[in-house]
């Protein structure tokens, strides 16, 4: 099945914790912890090893499945808001799963965080908007700092609409930016990705959020 196509955004920094705050939630200490945000600090939780999910397509990299990825603990460690919903029903690839993010017009969803390491991250997934009417879903990643502080949000692209199951294009957070590649530097090895689908007529269907582990460097 053909991947979902996909229209390139300009990679955008924004080093504005005031503003983000009211958009972006902060990284919870109850669910997804403020541990973890130390301990990615220091690489200390970072998965370094994974399984060629996307083989298939002719994606040979290894990947780890993100926190929750798989709405399998339901709407654990996630920030669901406009009517997102974790629902009966999985991709069809792998079936070891039953559940998927139901995400109409209005709503969003932001990841639990994900440690990352020094280098670029690699986000894949597989979606759905079988019949929308939407214009699409964007997909961009908050990078946070310690203390819960946003640091950045880099938009990375947005899914054409109408499509059956099939996987996303692999994400990249590089996109040529010298602002973006500074992140880690500057303190961020933490980061949620966040959804939201754009327009009205969303029938947005979202499981298994995949990691490229080849990025991390500890």
């Amino acid at each position: 099945m053909a991947a979902l196509f996909v229209r390139r955004l300009s990679v955008a920094l924004g080093v504005a914790l005031s503003a983000t705050a009211l958009a972006v939630p902060a990284a919870s200490a109850k669910s997804s912890g403020l541990g973890d945000l130390l301990g990615g600090l220091l690489n200390a939780n970072c998965n370094s090893s994974g399984s060629q999910v996307f083989a298939q397509w002719a994606d040979y990299a290894n990947y780890f499945l993100a926190p929750n990825g798989g709405f399998e603990n339901g709407s654990t460690g996630w920030s669901l808001g406009g009517g997102a919903s974790v629902v009966a029903g999985n991709e069809p690839f792998y079936t070891s799963g039953a559940h998927s993010l139901s995400l109409p017009s209005g709503s969003t969803a932001t990841s639990p965080t994900t440690c990352i390491g020094a280098g670029d991250l690699f986000v894949r997934m597989f979606g759905a908007d079988r019949g929308g009417a939407d214009s699409g879903l964007h997909v961009r990643v908050v990078w946070y700092g310690l203390l819960n502080k946003v640091l950045g949000i880099s938009d990375f692209n947005t899914y054409a609409p109408g499509s059956d199951w099939s996987p996303t294009d692999k994400l990249s957070s590089s996109g040529g930016s010298i602002a973006i590649s500074l992140l880690p530097i500057i303190g961020s090895t933490s980061a949620r990705v966040q959804l939201t689908p754009i327009g009205s007529g969303s029938r947005w269907l979202i499981d298994d959020l995949y990691i490229d582990p080849s990025s991390i460097r500890g």
